[in-house]
């Protein structure tokens, strides 16, 4: 033993004396780290310290609660976030702590090289088409944008300004530059993109050169939603890759504490998703597009003069399979890193541990190749790559100030393993030594606002600094402020008539002086909000003559007095005008354009001060209030006054600096007539309309001019005032503008839309030779949204056109469109549901809290992704199966999709993996009956916490959001449950057989055709019992007259004795419940109880006598099987039946128990609607449903009108999303059917379906499409329909039996029609198509047909 540790012991020295001896290779090309003496004892060294960071950032981890709400997607609490403060992330650390604080703009850091930067990039994958976008913020009010676009038969396009990058930031809060702007909507989860503007189309240019090239307007709209979970390179990189990167490096102290450096100053994510938008082209048609791309967010500090070299390459691939590779040089740092990651189709993630990438080998002479071949490792698998460049669609870009970074972004098409289509880009960056080619960028100056001041001033100069602020002077005083000051910088190339601004402390002081002012302005709100009950309208009027009656307090008038003739404005001759500048007018958000006064002409002080007055007043007319609630702003608001010199205007107009309707950049348009601007503005005349051409440069040609007739026009009146004269037909026939003075307009509006950043819409005056400027307010209506972006707004996103997506079973549960809270809600929770069950199946191996892998969304309607729900069957677990779940599902095996398919994109688990998975999957089905008792405990007492606020209640809400999603877990457990226990005794029963028959089918609806305690079959029970009750009082005829409110009076009144005792119970036991009852706008019977009356009114008339099943116990069941069971399988279904028939009833009891927590959080989300309306926030309660749960608690935090107006089109959508119908089965993203006349057909058909109760009957087939159709149910009738929830239950003693196109063995539909021992068949594809009501049909429950016969 000593002998061996010796020779060991010798070998030791010598190892460590030849690493001592040993040299140090050199770099690579002089410049990338390899392998040295002590690489792999250093490699080992780093990777503990490494493991130690990792454990010390985890035991620093957010709580066990945050976590949980991660895991259901809900993320930090959604009231005051709080702004962290900045803190350095990377080796296992992450720089923030909340969804919401990573997603958000960020502070750039003190240094002159900090960012903040998103980049898209998203491909077809059946054409050529590509979109690559991109916002770097950076200081001093300067961004790096790109914008490269390839549209398949149009070609390629670019920003003018390429190769250059750099450009003004539109705003320093957002991302956006350039007519690009990057928005997110739901953090993890949906970005929006736009872009309108000029794009250069043809070949990318590589040089930057002054000539413009082809211009072509370009405007395109995108929503990218993520199908991958997120990849943070402070945290997942493989711990292997990046330590490999660091042992190569020479170790010194300098090295550590620029690594240190270098990792504190960057966070970098990146997520895979999907782009749903429309691009419009000057010239060609609009396109409707579906790509998938990457989204990348870096922030911190980037310094691209520390940056030598790197190679990344993004490819996406056919089979779901997203790639980061990155190869990088930065030279203070890591000289040779390979790092990146693989997203895998079932959610995972996995960094990349070795690659055999080199920038050695790729490129390093600039001279970019057409293929390479690169390798990989990741999760324990190789990956072998091919790229293929595209040349014809690889850019230049430069990037910092001076042109530091030269990257070359090239197109390329992968293939993976040499079989597996991919697409993406590489991109290719060097530093670049030959410095700027372009002239300096310098950030535009734009009108900053200064801070609302401390002080109560009652008047202010338009020259005064303090009238530049929105907040103190309102929108149109401060743009004439800002204009007064820009025209200092423009040469005076126009002129601001000179005036004041009466500030909103002068209108607070003169309310203050006034309490009458005050009551009245305090009872329009209240009645506004619903608080108390009154005419608004006549409210309305009364304020306005109170308003105007109301003398100026003499403070007020002085200080007006003094400033006007400070300003030379009395007593001159001059005409004044006052107007109206209300706080929010002429605003991004809203106009308010028209419903404010304006008064023009003045001649003396008191009409001035008669003016103000009415101003003040037209703050508070009808139209004004109307507009401020239906906006949810608040009704009390606040308002400045413009008092300025009036311009006898020989011609005068507005000119829009873009087009107003396509929102063309490089057009300009001028309407224009004589005299004063009012026709104009009022559209009182036809003005003259000229259309400019506008480069880049503010080069200005005129395109085309339409004179106008231009009848009439507007004029100062001698006797104060304005008044209306005919225009002189010679003067009517040709254009009121000379040429020279369009262009000179022009120039001037190019000049403060470059100052502003945005397009303007400007009023404009001409006397002389000289040009007035009277308001330049931003144009709001162009990056508006469409109706296709609305109706795609929420589509979920799909890794691959290989998943199927079907209508069975989540259509039965949630048919039609979904409104946009339920999508947040119980859409989520049910994939989070489905996400758990599956995990402990095997399915998936993590939670993708962000992503909808189960469940599908597509124009507000909700799918199952098939692929996903087999992904945990027989491959992965030795107790389930793809059939069986075929059946549940779809009520037949669908052999299209092949467990082969499923396991090319989800994979195989081996033997060992399947037997655990399988012990995981049964314990996890034993908790959920303890689970179960959990819920049902709680939910005899559990409410949602009061509040005394809207806010705060709607905090309560979130907070308890939790108990929500765990009561859908545990209902879909249970449900699973119960679809093992059946899977079973079909098993048994089937003997063995891989084919099910009708028969077979037949039989096991005999079996289960009794199950006692089946709570949706109670239902109809207690209709008729109230029913009942009703013609034992003999009050049916006098019942069936009343309407809806009467009746249901009655019902609850005590004149209504036993009737209204049974109804009372109903409501008690089952009122929690609904048509669409999981839709959270849809009221329970209990908060609406007149759903209920067409349903008691139906029974009513119904003279069909109670019906009496019989009632067949196991042994009763299992002796008239027809089927061939085996002594064995006799025995074993005795022992199974009994349990399967249970498990049945517990099904049903839990998705009551789970609609029963829905139900409370439905009737809270209405309570705290009633509590917004009454607070202001929102204008009807019926509009919080069109709001996610994430944007109400924006409503809160920024109480912004375009909030309100987008859910107000959403609302208006829905009812044309409920009327799309879809195909049962869809192979990739699901497209509405075109709805065509009827294809009802004439003489004899059978239609096959799955039997789910026996029976024979022949009668007359009632097709029903939507439960708002059930009133033409007759007694007796075949009920033809897509499928049935429990909204339905309550027509059932009406039919003679039933057929719905989706559905299996245990859906609503089966169940409670084996509990009436009516015939029903489910899964009967088209039926609703192909029958027409009023056919004569034969239904045969036993063999699993419906047959349309021939009338005559």
């Amino acid at each position: 033993m000593i002998y061996l540790v010796s020779i060991a012991a010798a070998f030791l020295c010598i190892y460590l004396v030849k690493l001592v001896l040993r040299r140090d290779p050199e770099p690579l090309n002089g410049h990338y780290a390899v392998p040295g003496r002590f690489y792999t004892l250093k490699k080992l060294l780093f990777l503990c310290l490494y493991h130690c960071r990792l454990l010390r950032a985890r035991s620093h981890a957010t709580s066990s609660a945050d976590q949980e709400r991660r895991k259901m997607g809900l993320g930090s609490l959604k009231v005051d976030i709080p702004k962290e403060k900045i803190v350095g992330g990377g080796l296992a650390k992450s720089s923030r702590s909340s969804d919401e604080e990573m997603e958000s703009v960020q502070e750039l850091i003190k240094d002159p090289n900090a960012i903040d930067s998103v980049y898209f990039m998203g491909f077809t994958q059946t054409d050529e088409t590509f979109v690559i976008v991109r916002v770097c913020r950076k200081q001093n009010g300067l961004c790096e944008m790109w914008v490269l676009l390839r549209v398949d038969g149009i070609g390629c396009f670019q920003h003018p300004i390429h190769p250059e990058t750099n450009y003004s930031l539109d705003n320093t809060n957002t991302w956006s530059g350039g007519g690009l702007k990057l928005e997110c909507l739901e953090p993890y989860r949906r970005w929006r993109i736009f872009f309108n503007g000029l794009l250069r189309k043809g070949p990318y240019r590589d040089k930057w050169t002054e000539e413009e090239g082809e211009l072509l307007h370009v405007k395109m709209a995108f929503i990218w939603t993520s199908f991958s979970t997120v990849f943070n390179f402070d945290t997942d990189i493989h711990p292997s890759a990046i330590a490999d990167s660091i042992a190569k490096e020479k170790w010194s102290s300098k090295f550590f504490t620029d690594l240190q450096k270098y990792n504190d100053h960057q966070t970098h994510y990146e997520q895979w998703g999907q782009f749903v938008g429309e691009i419009e082209i000057e010239g060609y048609e609009r396109k409707e597009l579906l790509l998938r791309g990457l989204r990348d967010h870096s922030y911190g500090v980037r310094n691209w003069a520390d940056m030598y070299r790197y190679v990344l390459i993004l490819a996406h691939f056919e089979n779901g399979l997203s790639v980061n590779l990155l190869a990088l040089s930065i030279s203070a740092t890591t000289t040779n890193m390979k790092i990146g990651f693989v997203m895998f189709p079932d959610g995972r993630k996995a960094g990349i541990d070795w690659s055999d990438i080199t920038l050695a080998d790729m490129a390093d002479d600039k001279v970019i190749g057409d293929l390479y071949r690169v390798s990989f490792t990741a999760a324990n698998q190789l990956f072998n790559l091919q790229v293929s460049i595209d040349k014809s669609a690889s850019a230049v870009m430069y990037g910092g100030l001076k042109w530091e970074s030269q990257i070359h972004e090239c197109v390329a098409t992968y293939r993976l393993d040499l079989t597996v289509r991919g697409w993406g880009i590489i991109e290719f960056h060097y530093r670049n030594e030959s410095g700027r080619q372009a002239p300096d960028t310098v950030a535009a100056e734009r009108p900053q606002e200064p801070k609302v001041p401390n002080w109560s001033r009652l008047v202010l100069p338009l020259s005064d600094e303090a009238c530049q602020c929105t907040a103190l002077v309102g929108g149109k005083g401060a743009q004439l402020a800002q204009l007064t000051e820009m025209r200092k910088h423009f040469g005076m190339q126009f002129t601001v008539p000179a005036g004041l601004c009466i500030p909103t402390t002068a209108l607070e002081h003169h309310m203050k002086m006034n309490s009458r002012l005050q009551q009245a302005v305090e009872e329009i709100s209240d009645v506004a909000c619903t608080r108390k009950t009154g005419n608004l309208c006549e409210l309305c009027v009364r304020c306005v003559e109170l308003f105007r009656q109301t003398r100026l307090t003499p403070e007020i008038e002085s200080a007006i007095h003094d400033q006007l003739t400070e300003l030379n404005l009395l007593g001159t001759g001059d005409r004044l005008a006052v107007r109206s500048s209300a706080i929010g007018e002429d605003t991004e958000d809203s106009s308010a354009a028209g419903q404010l006064s304006t008064e023009l002409g003045l001649k003396d002080f008191e009409q001035v001060c008669d003016a103000v007055r009415k101003c003040w007043a037209s703050l508070y007319s009808f139209q004004a209030v109307q507009y401020r609630r239906q906006r949810g702003q608040p009704v009390p608001s606040n308002m400045g006054v413009v008092i300025q010199q009036m311009v006898e205007a020989q011609t005068a107009g507005v000119l829009f600096t873009c087009d107003p309707v396509t929102g063309h950049l490089g057009r300009m348009v001028i309407n224009a007539n004589y005299g004063l601007g009012e026709s104009v503005v009022h559209g009182d005349a036809e003005p003259d309309t000229i259309t400019l051409s506008c480069n880049l440069k503010g080069q200005c040609h005129i395109l085309k001019k339409e004179v106008g007739t231009k009848q009439m026009f507007v004029r100062q009146a001698d006797e104060g005032g304005v008044m209306v004269e005919y225009t002189l037909v010679s003067d009517a026939s040709k254009c009121c503008l000379a040429e020279n003075m369009i262009l000179r307009l022009g120039q001037v509006a190019f000049q403060v839309q470059k100052m502003y950043r945005t397009p303007r819409d400007i009023e404009w005056a001409i006397k002389g030779a000289r040009i007035y400027l009277l308001q330049a307010r931003p144009i709001t209506t162009f990056d508006s949204v469409s109706e296709f972006e609305l109706m795609h707004e929420f589509d979920s996103a799909l890794a691959t056109d290989y998943e199927w997506m079907t209508t069975s079973n989540i259509g039965e549960m949630m048919p039609g469109a979904v409104t946009p809270l339920t999508m947040s809600i119980f859409v989520r929770a049910i994939e989070y549901a489905l996400q758990e069950l599956s995990m402990k199946a095997g399915g998936i191996s993590c939670f993708s809290p962000y992503n909808h892998k189960y469940l599908g969304i597509c124009c507000s309607h909700l799918f199952m992704n098939l692929m996903s729900m087999n992904a945990n069957m027989e491959q992965n677990n030795l107790i389930t199966s793809k059939k069986t779940n075929d059946f549940e599902l779809l009520g037949r095996v669908l052999n299209e999709l092949s467990l082969h398919d499923i396991v090319l994109i989800y994979g195989k688990s081996p033997l060992w993996k399947r037997v655990v998975n399988a012990i995981t999957f049964l314990r996890y089905l034993q908790t959920a009956g303890s689970q179960a008792n959990i819920l049902m405990k709680k939910l005899t007492t559990y409410q949602i916490q009061p509040a005394s606020n809207a806010q705060e209640y709607y905090h309560n809400i979130d907070v308890q959001l939790c108990d929500y999603f765990q009561a859908w877990a545990t209902s879909v457990a249970k449900s699973s449950s119960s679809g093992m226990w059946n899977a079973l005794l079909v098993s048994v029963l089937s003997g063995g057989i891989t084919e099910w028959t009708s028969e077979l089918l037949a039989d096991v609806a005999i079996l289960y055709s009794t199950c006692s305690d089946i709570v949706s079959a109670d239902i109809p029970v207690c209709v008729e019992a109230i029913a009942e009750a009703i013609r034992a009082q003999r009050k049916s005829t006098e019942f069936l007259k009343l309407d809806s409110e009467a009746a249901i009076s009655w019902l609850l009144s005590q004149e209504s004795g036993e009737t209204g005792e049974k109804f009372q119970n109903f409501l008690q036991k089952h009122g929690f419940r609904c048509l669409r009852e999981a839709e959270l706008h849809e009221k329970s019977w209990r908060n609406d109880p007149k759903k209920l009356l067409p349903a008691i009114q139906a029974t009513l008339q119904s003279s069909k006598p109670a019906v009496k099943k019989a009632v067949w116990c196991p042994e009763e069941a299992i002796g008239s099987l027809k089927s061939k069971v085996t002594w064995i399988g006799k025995i074993m279904l005795r022992l199974l039946l009994p349990k399967a028939r249970k498990a049945v009833a517990d099904r049903e009891l839990m998705k009551a128990e789970a609609i029963k927590m829905n139900d409370i959080f439905k009737t809270a989300y209405w309570k705290l609607a009633n509590l917004m309306v009454l607070e202001g926030y929102l204008p009807d309660e019926d509009l919080l449903f069109f709001f996610t749960h994430s944007e109400i608690g924006q409503v809160f935090q920024q109480r912004s009108a375009t909030m309100i107006t987008r859910a107000q089109l959403r609302r208006k959508l829905l009812r044309k999303q409920l009327d799309l119908r879809f195909k049962e089965m869809n192979i990739s993203k699901p497209q509405p059917i075109e709805q065509g006349q009827s294809e009802a057909t004439r003489g004899k058909i059978t239609l096959k379906g799955m039997t789910v109760s026996q029976g024979f009957v022949k009668g007359t087939a009632r097709v029903v499409k939507s439960i708002l159709e059930a009133a033409c149910i007759h007694e007796g009738d075949i009920l033809i329909t897509t499928s049935t929830d429990i909204g339905w239950s309550p027509y059932f003693p009406l039919l003679k039996g039933m057929v719905t196109e989706i559905g299996g063995l245990l859906s609503h539909g089966a169940v409670v029609a084996r509990e009436y021992g009516m015939p029903c068949i489910v899964s009967c594809r088209n039926a609703t198509s192909l029958l027409a009501s009023g056919n004569t049909v034969i239904l045969n429950g036993t063999k699993g047909t419906v047959q349309k016969i021939d009338e005559n």
